[in-house]
């Protein structure tokens, strides 16, 4: 069976530009932790917390996100 991972797809407001910068400012020190990003605005993890903290974070900015449990079938390279 595969590995577990955790799926994070997120829209943050344009406006106001200010509060969009310093989410992706607090976005740096989660994703140092181990997450992956699939595009600008998914972010892939095989931890759970810092799925949740992602999604959290997004809330926190005005944004909307959804949180996903997936199992990997065929783990990617790298």
């Amino acid at each position: 069976m595969g590995n577990k991972v955790y799926i994070v797809d997120y829209d943050i407001p344009e406006e106001p530009a200010k509060k969009r910068v310093q989410f992706y400012r607090d976005l740096k020190k989660i994703s140092v932790l181990k997450c992956d990003y699939s595009t600008l605005s998914v972010i892939r993890t095989s931890e759970k917390e810092v799925a949740e903290a992602v999604w959290l974070l997004v809330m926190a900015h005005g944004g909307n996100a959804h949180m996903y449990v997936a199992t990997e079938i065929f783990p990617g390279v790298g």
